[in-house]
């Protein structure tokens, strides 16, 4: 099964958090994809750190180091129609969340994959998305 990782994910693995590197480590690296809306996000993150930080440099290796070993995939237009679905259907039940967050979801959605993050609450909202909690 693929697992697309959520941008908290991706923050604790960066952060080396023993619960997301334990998880990570017991996939392979063919099942792992980081996705554009989740790339934007971590970039934002780190844009916001001042460039000449020790802090800044540590997270930027992090990230490459991470983006060097799991897969890669763009949001298409597939997933983009499933972005309006998605935000459309949550919208009449009154149920917003972050427009990144539903693009995320609509990758995974997508791919059949399941969602790995920290906020399964966050994301148990969307509608048939395989989401599996990676704090514990």
């Amino acid at each position: 099964m693929t697992t697309v990782l959520d941008t908290s994910v991706v923050s604790a693995l960066m952060r080396h958090e023993a619960p997301a590197l334990s998880r990570l480590q017991a996939l392979r690296p063919s099942e792992v994809l980081l996705v554009s809306p989740v790339a934007a996000e971590i970039a934002f993150g780190l844009e916001r750190l001042a460039r000449r930080t020790r802090r800044r440099r540590l997270l930027d290796r992090e990230y490459a180091k991470l983006r060097s070993i799991v897969r890669w995939q763009d949001w298409n237009e597939t997933a983009s129609r499933t972005f309006g679905q998605i935000k459309a259907r949550l919208e009449r039940k009154g149920e917003i969340i972050e427009d990144m967050d539903i693009a995320i979801a609509s990758v995974a959605l997508d791919l059949g994959a399941d969602l790995a993050t920290l906020n399964s609450k966050h994301f148990a909202r969307v509608a048939g998305l395989s989401v599996k909690d990676w704090s514990r």
